[in-house]
């Protein structure tokens, strides 16, 4: 059978109209798709709310935070931690803690991210550091003090878990309006964005991190070269809750 000799028509790439999250659309062919969406830099999540599971009642929760408390409470890592916060709290009676401020505690009821991320043990076992170390400032204070915390993650269980604590929830950004040079900062999942915001108050005693490995210069720099600080030992239980964190404390350094 004869062959044709006339030219074959190029065979245009079908072309597709792609929108991306800031509402441009591009025209590109099929191949071009993914990439025509990787060149837009994704926006930054929403924090809403977590979500709980179903039949999650706040009866259930209470019974998980005592476990996750007497798990953390029993722990060579909060004993050590203890003897040191108590030899600071000692030696600093005059001055007494006016506020304990936890920021970016996390839900320790709810998923995060439409349930793509479960952290709700390091919730759990956080928040059992943050009653232990408030249960002691109680201890050696002559003085009435409040304890806040700051999270857009928090849902309605977990309010009503930390109001049983007689813990105070703000929101954003009230809790930073409460930090003085006689507060206590508690941020083991604060961003760096609040950090820079927060520490320039210098609070005098701190739980969170680290922060050693910040830009040198920056705020976080100058706050740990201004104090003492002591590392968490690791947590059996959940090491990855309290990975390299740190208590400090503003000392000699901190108020030449």
């Amino acid at each position: 059978m004869p062959h044709s000799s006339r030219p074959k028509r190029p065979i245009n790439p079908k072309r597709t109209s792609v929108t991306d999250t800031d509402g441009w659309t591009h025209v590109t062919n099929g191949s071009n798709v993914r990439r025509a969406m990787r060149q837009k830099t994704q926006p930054e999540p929403t924090l809403v709310p977590a979500e709980a599971p179903g039949r999650l009642t706040l009866s259930d929760l209470q019974t998980q935070f005592s476990a996750h408390r007497e798990r953390w409470e029993s722990s060579e890592s909060w004993a050590k931690v203890a003897g040191v916060l108590r030899e600071r709290l000692e030696q600093r009676p005059a001055r007494a803690v006016d506020a304990i401020v936890c920021i970016g505690l996390g839900s320790p009821s709810g998923f995060l991210r439409d349930g793509w991320v479960d952290r709700r043990a390091v919730s759990l076992y956080q928040l059992a550091a943050l009653v232990c170390i408030k249960d002691q400032v109680e201890a050696t204070s002559t003085s009435p003090f409040k304890i806040y915390a700051q999270d857009p993650v928090f849902n309605t269980l977990d309010e009503s878990l930390l109001a049983g604590l007689d813990i105070t929830v703000l929101s954003h950004p009230e809790g930073f309006s409460h930090i003085t040079q006689d507060s206590m900062l508690f941020c083991p999942g604060a961003e760096r964005q609040h950090l820079e915001l927060l520490l320039p108050s210098k609070p005098w005693l701190l739980f969170g991190g680290p922060l050693e490995h910040a830009d040198a210069g920056g705020v976080l720099q100058s706050y740990v070269r201004d104090t003492d600080s002591y590392c968490v030992p690791p947590f059996e239980a959940l090491e990855h809750a309290f990975w390299n964190m740190r208590l400090y404390w503003t000392g000699e350094k901190g108020e030449e």
